[in-house]
């Protein structure tokens, strides 16, 4: 499955449960990794300081190799959203990041109005996406 294809599936979960009202917080996750997939898709291939990287997993690993106290994985995607597609991107990716970590890690119970700002801003950084 293609990243595109990936964070479609994604999107499509997103808006089923969004519609159903339940899971708000089910909601911010999906739209997350929606994000995620349609993110790295717009990204890769990718010719990073003069490395060319097929998939962020080339990059990770290629670019972080011996690396002491490298960002995780998340951390690093937020970065390269800053760098590679431009600050609002990354503003609207960073702030679905951090809702799904509060969603996923430390209160299950989210409110529905931050369901509908995330498929918002799920929606504004996917209409920046020109791949």
């Amino acid at each position: 499955m293609s990243k595109k294809n990936h964070a479609e599936h994604n999107e499509r979960a997103c808006s089923f449960l969004y519609e159903d009202g339940k899971y708000p917080d089910w909601v911010v996750t999906t739209a997350f990794y929606s994000a995620l997939h349609y993110v790295q898709h717009q990204m890769f291939p990718a010719d990073i300081k003069l490395k060319t990287y097929t998939s962020f997993e080339n990059y990770y690993n290629g670019h972080y190799y011996n690396v002491k106290n490298k960002p995780n994985k998340h951390v690093s995607t937020i970065n390269l959203v800053f760098s590679e597609i431009g600050p609002e991107e990354g503003a609207l990716y960073k702030w679905l990041h951090d809702t799904c970590r509060t969603a996923r890690y430390r209160s299950f119970q989210t409110h529905p109005d931050v369901a509908k700002k995330s498929r918002d801003k799920l929606v504004l950084l996917k209409e920046s996406i020109t791949k």
